[in-house]
Formats: structure tokens, C-alpha cells, sequence
């Protein structure tokens, strides 16, 4: 899971928040108080709506840490929760609240690296709210909230740690308030400032990343949108000391690095009646490391995704690669590496089936493929995570 999950795992919360409130945003923006049918039921009854649903699973992983040498392979028991909390738009205020826990322990052994503590499973929750005032027909505010908490082996090169794989216990606290302009009914404009704290358990060092975001949106038609966002981060770290030219830390110094966040994305819904909808996603981060540069990378990539809805089924597949590419460091100290910069290539793939009994209970079947290839030979590696679960639905 590791890089998917230390990457994918904040990013999918986002994903489902921001889905879920385009969803309630593009609806009629009523203008006055939501009146009720039926005399009892009020408004603010109505208004709330909660999903809760329970998961449990089993699977198998044939390299639980990741591992360029000496995988580990091992079944592995979970259990998991989503809660999905949102407020119909019956009048100028929209809350929505998305919370998702997943536990998974291992059933064989998993000895770590040295002077790691033993690997015994993975633990991650992440949770995200969001409230939106609209203002008027043009103009709206609203403030994200999120923390994330994870423990568990994930690849930490987009830190610029030069680690690679760890495994590491995080806490993840953010806020992003922003300002939306709809020209149209169908365009948006939106413009905001993040501050978000990373705190990292040994080996790692936490930091504080804040910028500005800015995005823009296009619904050409239902359930089908072009956006592009980008954002800058400051991050300073609190203990890491910079590096000089050859990696090797500087006494008494404070790493320091900039990240500018480039991405496009495409959704469009292709037929009706089974629901098939796709979605395109191409990014870009640059990284500049503000001491010498020792630091500096470029990641490019594209990531897609296809999932169809009939009658009690749901498939899904996805897939994503990205390239990365390091200014200054060298593969080895050798001389004839003295010009040879380290680059890797990444790529996840995934699948996913479902099937619906009656409206509470799904049976589900996932399987999962990472490969990580690089000219540092420790830093390549495949693995496959295999699962089977049920979900019930309350």
C-alpha cells in the first residue's frame, strides 16, 4: 500500500469530499426557507443526510515493506468504517463531513528494516469536512478541514528525504479557506490559502507547508467537468538540517523547500444508462530545495480511471505512472557515475468488483499492482495486494 496509500489515501478523502459538495453545489440554490410537507418534519430535519457503512476484509501481499530485496509476503486480516455526513441545500449553507478508517493486520511475521519497530500491520484514518456559505448567485466562501493519521510503510520521496521507502507514524492537521466566483452556472473560479502541519515520527521530520491555490472548473455537461488547479507550499522543516552538494547534512542549518503543484482534470460521463464514467488526471510538482539544491526534483505523470455502474454490479479499474527526475543527485559516488542523476518511473494499477445485495450488504473483490523502477537499485521494486470484503451499509 505504502505509496498508494501515503499519497492516495488524503487525496481519494479529497476526491469524495469534493465530489460529494460539487454535487450538492450544483444543485438549485434556494434562496428562502425549505418548507415540509408534512407539518411535523421541519426543514432542518430534512436537511441532514448520513451514510454509514462498516467494512471487513481479508487478502493477501506478497511485499509488505515494499522491498527492492528480500520480500515478504503474508495474508492479512482488516476491518474498516466510512461516515458520510451532509446538509441538503435547502437553504445558503452546505457541510459535508467524510471520515474513512482502515485497519489491516498481518498474519505472518514481518521483520523490518534494522532498527525499525516490527511490522505488524498498517493503520490509516483520514477525515475531512468542508463548509460553503453562498453569499449570493456569484459568489460563495468555505473553509476544508483535515487530519490524517497513518502508520505504516509508504514511500517518502516526495519529502526529499532521500529515504525511499519507511515506515513512519504520521499526523496530518490542514485548513484551506477559499473564495469561489461563478461567473456562469457552469464555471467557477477559486482562489485560497492552505496551512497544514506534518508531524512525523523518527525517521522523519515534521514541517509546516503553507501557500496559496488557486483553480479554475468548467461542468461542460451533467456528471462531466474539465479543472485545473495549482498551488505553491513553503515548507520549512523544523530539525532536518540542509545538505550541501554531496548530501551530506550541514551543522547547524534548517532544511527549507518549495513545491509548486501543477494538474489537469478531465470527468466526463459516457453513457446514461449504466453509468460508465471516466476520469483523467495529469499533474506536475516541482520540488527546489532552498539551501544548495542538493533536493531538487521534477515528477511528471498521468493517472486514469474507469468505473461502471449496472443493476447490482460495479467495476472499476484505474491505473497510474509518473517519472521523476533529480537535478543533483548521483546514482553513486563512483566516478563514472559522477554525471548519472537518479530518476525512477512509478506505476499502480487497480481493479475492483462489486456486487450490491439488497440496499445494505456488497460483497467486493480488489486487487492492487505497484512497480517502482529506478537506476538506484534499492529503490526498485513490484508487489500485489490481493482482498476480499463485505460492506455493510447503514
Amino acid at each position: 500500500m505504502c505509496l498508494v496509500r501515503r499519497v492516495a489515501v488524503p487525496v481519494l478523502a479529497g476526491l469524495l469530499l469534493a465530489g460529494s459538495a460539487a454535487i450538492l453545489i450544483a444543485g438549485p440554490w434556494a434562496t428562502g426557507p425549505f418548507v415540509p410537507r408534512e407539518p411535523e418534519v421541519t426543514a432542518e430535519s430534512l436537511a441532514w443526510q448520513t451514510v454509514f457503512t462498516l467494512r471487513a476484509t481479508g487478502g493477501w501481499r506478497d511485499n509488505a515493506l515494499l522491498a527492492g530485496t528480500n520480500a515478504q509476503s503474508t495474508p492479512f486480516a482488516g476491518t474498516g468504517l466510512e461516515l458520510f455526513l451532509f446538509r441538503l441545500p435547502v437553504d445558503a449553507n452546505r457541510f459535508t463531513l467524510m471520515l474513512t478508517g482502515d485497519d489491516r493486520r498481518y498474519l505472518n511475521r514481518v521483520e523490518p528494516a534494522a532498527g525499525q519497530a516490527t511490522a505488524d500491520g498498517e493503520t490509516v484514518v483520514a477525515t475531512q469536512a468542508e463548509y460553503r456559505r453562498i453569499l449570493n448567485d456569484r459568489l460563495s466562501i468555505s473553509i476544508v478541514g483535515q487530519h490524517l493519521y497513518a502508520d505504516q510503510v509508504f514511500d517518502a520521496s516526495s519529502l526529499a528525504d532521500g529515504l525511499g521507502t519507511v515506515q513512519a507514524t504520521v499526523h496530518s492537521l490542514s485548513a484551506f479557506p477559499s473564495l469561489r466566483w461563478s461567473p456562469s452556472r457552469s464555471v467557477h473560479l477559486d482562489a485560497g490559502y492552505q496551512w497544514q502541519r506534518q508531524n512525523f515520527m523518527e525517521p522523519l521530520d515534521g514541517f509546516w507547508s503553507t501557500g496559496p491555490r488557486v483553480s479554475a472548473g468548467w461542468d461542460y455537461r451533467p456528471n462531466s467537468a474539465v479543472e485545473a488547479q495549482w498551488r505553491l507550499e513553503d515548507r520549512p522543516y523544523d530539525s532536518r538540517p540542509a545538505a550541501n552538494l554531496l548530501g551530506i547534512p550541514e551543522p547547524g542549518t534548517v532544511a527549507q523547500f518549495t513545491q509548486q503543484h501543477a494538474e489537469l482534470v478531465w470527468r466526463h460521463q459516457w453513457i446514461d444508462r449504466f453509468r460508465l464514467r471516466s476520469t483523467v488526471r495529469v499533474f506536475y510538482l516541482a520540488n527546489r530545495d532552498e539551501a544548495v539544491g542538493f533536493y531538487d526534483f521534477d515528477r511528471i505523470g498521468v493517472a486514469a480511471g474507469l468505473r461502471m455502474d449496472w443493476s447490482a454490479w460495479t467495476a472499476s479499474a484505474g491505473a497510474r505512472w509518473s517519472h521523476w527526475t533529480y537535478a543533483r543527485q548521483f546514482v553513486s559516488p563512483a566516478p563514472e557515475d559522477l554525471f548519472n542523476y537518479r530518476r525512477r518511473d512509478d506505476l499502480e494499477l487497480t481493479l475492483r468488483l462489486q456486487r450490491r445485495f439488497g440496499t445494505h450488504l456488497a460483497l467486493f473483490l480488489e486487487e492492487l499492482y505497484e512497480r517502482q523502477e529506478s537506476n538506484v537499485s534499492l529503490e526498485t521494486f513490484g508487489s500485489h495486494t490481493a482482498q476480499a470484503g463485505l460492506e455493510w451499509e447503514f
